[in-house]
């Protein structure tokens, strides 16, 4: 290829006619407008066939001189609005009497060409805001698990994510930290030599607070890397938001050239190859392009094994946003539906934003924590890792809708090495204490006190002392531990340690000690055969005195039993304080029951029924429940027997109610 110096050469000399084309070549339209997404600017991007595709094309070095100037003299016949040595593109004018389609149609029929197509006007990719949607719930561990990620990273203010956008709102309480200079790409000014970069439309203010609104700071939201650096790059002077593809790839390599390591661009027209001429540069600057796929809910076909990251938007259940362009060209997916952020409406302004658009910044943010993580690392290993830690959505594996998924910070931090190892243990955790239970003893302490604290190992003994063997199969994450299984009579003695997520064992915390009790026998709490006839005499509330009687046509055994007929109800309180393992037997049978009616046995923690058994057996049989953990110890423990019959000949027979409970130690 010629030296670039050539080329400005070139661009001074005077335009020659245009050949006209034949017919056929004219009648065809290979592009084609969509209003508000892509549309015309009249002018074309130009990209002479380079070295690599001359190689594809196995070129001989004459062939490939051959092509160059020929490209060359083609660009000469045209109004060339601007060149980009550092990608050796022309930015060309659409003549007057040609079209886009015929332009291109007639360079690339040269074979000197790698690509022309339109310089498009595309547009921010955002939704209307969604003002009743008021919270982050992309940062919540069931999805990005963004806390566990800034337990270990919070972002370098040197890591600097680049937004392209619309703007940003200087003043905003959120914004202020950490901001760089920004850059006006039409006027080519930076901010300090007059360049405007006020957010003119409200998408970039959206934008920056998804990557890198400033956390910890006891106001507002938190961006995906709140600690980071943010630059904007202002793209466009129109109040719509709209601008030029060339300038947005400017914007992007502007921006590396001043050493940002991310560029985030939430625009449409990611499917255009200078977007991808522009990754490569951008990566050869050692830093990455991230683009938004788009809010077209179109498949986007291609190779996702290119230089840029392309962003889908998936929702709160992670499925793919309604809206979210998808397919082979996009690598991954990230929150998109109802993202909480900084809004241009004001400097305490937050709004709730929908689209690409902010999957978009929010992935950069994330490359941007990875980076600041460990600096050393390339693009390359950077992608790796954010696309090695997706979660899986759709089809197992890498699929042909949410490529490798959607993104996971805590993965993504927790799959980063540090640029210097960690050999630092963490500080041994304080205060273990020991309660016995039966067969159990159950251990509490405080935290150790380092953010990058994993988890916690628990090592037992049966003298103090030591040597201890840890009870624990994997890391405990909380501050608490239950070892069960335990022999009654035996004491035990305990130390507890922390682990970080560099694998530092810390000391052991000082040793606390229990031993457990026998186990004693279960104790009648309350029983009642209904031998007195008297419900009153037994503690019982019955809900009507018509419907609930005691009789002998409801014994099991002995003179009397209860029955329960049509929808009324036969209740008993017992408090349980001092007793577990509450266990509740009786004899029961029902009849007349039809299809959806039952005899119910019910019991009352204190604020709501929960069924214990639905009965229509029509012979009398005697069973027993154990009930669950929550009747235990319960000052306010009831039981009732319901009929959800709707006759009087409808009706359950109960008898020998009993209630045990087993001491607690």
């Amino acid at each position: 290829m010629p030296d670039h110096r050539i080329r400005r050469f070139v661009l001074t000399l005077a335009a020659a006619a245009v050949p006209a084309l034949p017919a056929a070549a004219q009648s065809i339209e290979i592009f084609q407008e969509i209003r508000g997404e892509l549309e015309f600017s009249g002018v074309m991007i130009a990209r002479p066939l380079q070295a690599k595709d001359a190689v594809e094309r196995r070129m001989s070095d004459r062939e490939q001189l051959a092509a160059t100037e020929t490209a060359i003299r083609e660009l000469m016949g045209f109004d060339i609005v601007n060149y980009f040595p550092e990608v050796d593109e022309y930015l060309i004018r659409v003549p007057k009497g040609e079209t886009e389609s015929t332009v291109s149609t007639r360079l690339m029929a040269t074979g000197a060409f790698a690509y022309v197509e339109p310089d498009w006007i595309v547009y921010p990719i955002g939704c209307p805001n969604d003002p009743g949607f008021g919270t982050q719930w992309h940062h919540q561990a069931s999805r990005m698990n963004s806390c566990a990620a800034w337990d270990l990273e919070t972002g370098n203010p040197s890591v600097v994510v680049a937004i392209c956008d619309t703007g940003i709102r200087t003043g905003h309480t959120d914004l202020r930290s950490h901001r760089y200079e920004g850059f006006n790409v039409p006027t080519q000014k930076w901010e300090s030599q007059g360049g405007a970069i006020n957010d003119i439309n409200g998408h970039g203010t959206n934008c920056t607070g998804s990557a890198a609104g400033n956390g910890n700071n006891g106001v507002g939201v938190s961006g995906a890397g709140w600690n980071l650096g943010h630059r904007m790059m202002r793209v466009t002077d129109s109040a719509d938001g709209s601008a030029s593809i060339s300038n947005l790839t400017l914007a992007a390599r502007t921006a590396a050239d001043r050493g940002d390591k991310v560029a985030s661009v939430s625009y449409s027209g990611v499917n255009n190859s200078t977007v991808f001429t522009t990754g490569t540069y951008v990566r050869s600057k050692n830093a990455l392009l991230v683009w938004a796929a788009g809010n077209s809910n179109v498949n986007l076909s291609g190779n996702r094994e290119d230089d840029v990251i392309v962003v889908g938007a998936s929702d709160q259940n992670d499925l793919k946003a309604s809206f979210s362009n998808y397919g082979t060209l996009v690598d991954l997916f990230a929150p998109g539906v109802s993202i909480y952020t900084t809004s241009n409406a004001g400097d305490t302004s937050y709004a709730s934003v929908s689209g690409t658009s902010f999957a978009c910044p929010i992935t950069a943010g994330l490359c941007g924590l990875i980076w600041s993580r460990n600096p050393t690392l390339t693009p390359a290993q950077v992608e790796q890792i954010l696309r090695s830690t997706c979660v899986d959505l759709g089809t197992a594996g890498v699929d042909g809708t949410f490529g490798y998924g959607r993104i996971s910070s805590a993965a993504a931090i927790a799959a980063t090495p540090p640029s210097t190892p960690d050999t630092t243990p963490p500080s041994a955790p304080g205060s273990v204490g020991a309660l016995a239970g039966y067969g159990q003893i159950t251990l509490n302490w405080i935290a150790s006190p380092e953010s990058d604290v994993a988890g916690y190992r628990v090592y037992r003994s049966g003298v103090t002392g030591g040597p201890y063997t840890e009870v624990t199969s994997a890391l405990v994450s909380t501050t608490s531990y239950v070892n069960t299984g335990l022999a009654a009579g035996a004491t035990f003695f305990y130390v507890v340690a922390a682990q970080d997520f560099a694998g530092n064992l810390s000391v052991s915390s000082g040793e606390a000690s229990a031993t457990v009790p026998n186990t004693p026998s279960p104790q009648l709490l309350f029983a009642d055969g209904f031998e007195s006839a008297s419900f009153t005499a037994g503690g019982w509330v019955a809900s009507s005195t018509s419907l609930v009687t005691a009789t002998p046509a409801a014994a099991a055994a002995g003179s009397y039993g209860a029955r329960v007929a049509r929808n009324a109800t036969l209740t008993k309180s017992r408090s349980t304080v001092g007793f577990g393992s509450i266990q509740v037997k009786y004899t029961r049978r029902t009849a007349g029951y039809e299809s959806s009616e039952f005899l119910r046995l019910e019991w009352w923690n204190g604020s709501a029924w929960t069924q214990v058994e639905a009965t229509r057996v029509t012979a009398f049989g005697a069973v027993t429940f154990d009930l669950p953990a929550g009747a235990s110890n319960l000052a306010a423990f009831q039981v009732r027997f319901r009929s959800s019959g709707n006759r009087t000949d409808e009706w359950g027979d109960v008898d020998a109610v009993e209630i045990w409970g087993t001491p607690l130690p």
